[in-house]
């Protein structure tokens, strides 16, 4: 409940602002997510610390997620914000084994998973290579990935901005979920990106300017 109603302040406050010209955004893509309690990873590029507010104001309160977080940011004036967005920590930099086991079991009891997969933020909108986590829970957990793209924020709050969500897909590892070969695993994490640029200008593909098409459209 402390979750619904945060979110929904959220969603409040975000629509008065939107309706007083201070945040001006497109959204797209809303109605193709993933049925009411379906378990899916939902993944987003990064490029300013507003991106975690615009997921979370256009998200629809019926898909109420949880993320993940970088463990430095659970200080005692923050943890009541981040408790409420429902967040996991992840100690960055190191193989927090813990917090991905728990966010595999967030999914396996029919939760959302927000991942930033670049792992930090681009500043400028253009694409950084993805890393492995979202990819190895959505296998683990045997749920679909719904990646989506944002543009704009770097711009500053009253900049036009967009959010697009994709659709969703389910990706199969050959080599084995818990014996995952590495180039596969690079292969899927790739892919997983490019799902991502494809709902990008194709100034914003950075890392994936060559080749932007998915594997598995």
């Amino acid at each position: 409940m402390f979750a619904y109603r945060h979110f929904a302040f959220i969603h409040w406050l975000s629509n008065l602002l939107r309706r007083w010209g201070i945040f001006n955004w497109q959204v797209s893509g809303v109605a193709d997510l993933p049925p009411v309690g379906s378990p899916f990873v939902l993944v987003v590029n990064h490029i300013k610390w507003s991106d975690i507010w615009l997921v979370a104001a256009t998200i629809p309160l019926t898909h109420i997620p949880h993320w993940l977080a970088k463990a430095e940011l659970f200080s005692p004036l923050t943890r009541w914000w981040f408790v409420g967005m429902q967040a996991i920590p992840v100690r960055r930099g190191q193989n927090d084994v813990a917090a991905i086991d728990l966010a595999v079991a967030t999914l396996q009891s029919g939760n959302i998973m927000i991942v930033f997969p670049e792992g930090t933020r681009s500043g400028n909108g253009k694409l950084k290579k993805g890393r492995g986590g979202a990819m190895r829970m959505a296998l683990r957990a045997g749920v679909p990935i719904v990646p989506v793209a944002i543009t704009g924020v770097q711009g500053g709050l009253r900049a036009p901005a967009s959010i697009t969500y994709g659709p969703a897909w389910t990706p199969q590892a050959h080599s084995g979920v818990d014996t995952l070969d590495v180039d596969e695993m690079t292969t899927l994490t790739d892919d997983m990106m490019r799902h991502i640029a494809v709902l990008l200008p194709p100034e914003y593909h950075g890392y994936y300017a060559e080749d932007a098409t998915p594997l598995h459209p």
